[in-house]
């Protein structure tokens, strides 16, 4: 089995830009770990189940975890991920659910380099659809506990510009450049 390289997280609330800069990235031959969060919500759908955040958080994150999980081990080359099993911790403790102990205790530092890239809320390209019909409001009480839960874990922050994605895209590779990449 091939040996996991450490990804950089890029997270942040839903509809804050993260997919469009994993595309971004994955453009330039980067090797990416895609949101596993919108493909377990459309599965549910499909299949009529209720794993979805605003209907059976519990059931979502178990999911997520999971296929997340698997992931790793699939794609142990990649450089970002879209996301990370802490993000998992956040949405429970958004939706004031009991974070069960294998979630806390999972071991971040094999799977995650210390350094993330965060994309805050964002009004002007937020847009709800089928697989997120939160309010954009919402989003502002999501992104706080998320910020703090990799506060908790140590993990330092960088803060995405408000820009075009391809000057985001430039403003992660300049910064793992400086961190000597």
């Amino acid at each position: 089995m091939a040996q996991i390289k450490k990804k950089y997280i890029i997270s942040g609330p839903p509809g804050s830009g993260k997919s469009t800069l994993i595309n971004a990235l994955e453009k330039k031959g980067i090797k990416c770990l895609n949101e596993v969060s919108r493909d377990i919500i459309i599965d549910e759908q499909k299949s009529g189940n209720d794993g979805m955040p605003w209907q059976n958080i519990e059931r979502f994150t178990q999911l997520v975890f999971n296929e997340t999980k698997l992931r790793l081990h699939k794609e142990p080359d990649s450089v970002f991920c879209d996301r990370s099993l802490i993000d998992n911790i956040a949405y429970l403790e958004h939706a004031n659910k009991k974070v069960e102990a294998h979630y806390k205790n999972f071991n971040f530092n094999k799977y995650y380099h210390k350094t993330i890239f965060f994309a805050k809320p964002w009004k002007q390209i937020y847009v709800q659809d089928e697989q997120r019909p939160q309010r954009f409001e919402d989003q502002l009480s999501l992104s706080k506990i998320i910020k703090d839960i990799y506060k908790k874990y140590n993990y330092n922050i960088i803060f995405l510009p408000f820009t075009t994605v391809e000057l985001r895209a430039e403003f992660v590779l300049k910064e793992l450049d400086r961190m000597k990449f």
